[in-house]
């Protein structure tokens, strides 16, 4: 082959080559931003705010949208991609009578469950949600086994932790209290029960003050409590394998401990969108 045929079949490579690389990055650009919704908690912003820069170091435009009145509303109709979420959460909504309690159970259920074009990562094994059961040690359980045949003569009061997401009070298997009552905060619950008002308190998850010191978290290790793991639930098709293996990555790291001082973190000042960035950054994501 003659120099001038040389360059001219280079010269059509590097043209081809351009032209490719140019088409790539106006696809690039021109890809919307994927949504991650968040309700007003804490809870929700930072996860979201985790996922979305999670995301986003894929390559992936990605957009934090807050304070949504109802995210899952939003998710179904598309206005929001992807929603951190409770697993156990899920499943109560989509089939709350499902009898799986365990997480290996209820990930199947939420899995049989799913609406039509949604799909979820893999839950955050090292997060656990539940609500916790306070009593005082005058009670003499330890465990919510142990509670379970007393719970008809019983009075218990639910309270949320600030920062947490907002749960309805749990069904707790085989146990109806003889009644119940809400309370504003877990101070005015903590109160109650040591005042004798009521001989539990509900709270929507782990206690995260040391105020309760003097009162016993019961075990659940046989789950009366339904499994609460965090997960991320988003529309079908719209991640590529490096996309959805980041959320199972986020999945993999995430603990009940990490979510507590986060949560602690933005509530005492530090902005959502940095207490995400560092914890990222420590887990190599």
């Amino acid at each position: 082959m003659g120099s001038r045929a040389v360059r001219r079949t280079v010269t059509a490579i590097l043209v081809a080559t351009w032209s490719f690389a140019v088409v790539s990055c106006a696809a690039d650009e021109s890809r919307t931003p994927v949504a991650v919704g968040a309700d007003a908690t804490t809870e929700s912003v930072l996860l979201a705010e985790i996922y979305a820069q999670a995301l986003a170091r894929t390559g992936t435009p990605t957009t934090v949208v807050r304070d949504s009145p109802a995210p899952l509303a939003d998710l179904d109709a598309g206005r929001i991609a992807v929603l951190p979420a409770r697993n156990g959460a899920l499943l109560d909504r989509w089939n709350p009578g499902a009898p799986a309690r365990t997480p290996e159970a209820v990930g199947g259920a939420v899995n049989a469950a799913l609406p039509q074009g949604l799909s979820v990562s893999d839950p955050a094994d090292g997060t656990d949600l539940r609500p916790r059961l306070l009593v005082t040690p005058e009670l003499g359980v330890t465990t919510v086994a142990a509670l379970t045949p007393r719970c008809a003569e019983l009075t218990a009061g639910y309270a949320a932790v600030p920062g947490l997401a907002a749960t309805a009070p749990p069904q707790l298997a085989d146990c109806a209290f003889a009644a119940s009552r809400p309370y504003p905060d877990p101070a005015a619950l903590r109160k109650a029960l040591r005042d004798g008002e009521i001989q539990v308190g509900i709270v929507n998850g782990p206690p995260a003050d040391a105020d309760s010191a003097d009162l016993v978290v019961l075990d659940d290790p046989k789950y009366a409590l339904r499994a609460q793991n965090l997960l991320a639930v988003y529309r079908s098709g719209i991640f590529d394998r490096a996309e959805s293996k980041k959320l199972n990555y986020v999945a993999g790291e995430l603990t009940t401990e990490d979510l507590v001082d986060l949560i602690h973190q933005v509530d005492t000042g530090t902005a959502p969108a940095a207490a995400a960035r560092t914890w990222l950054d420590a887990h190599g994501l």
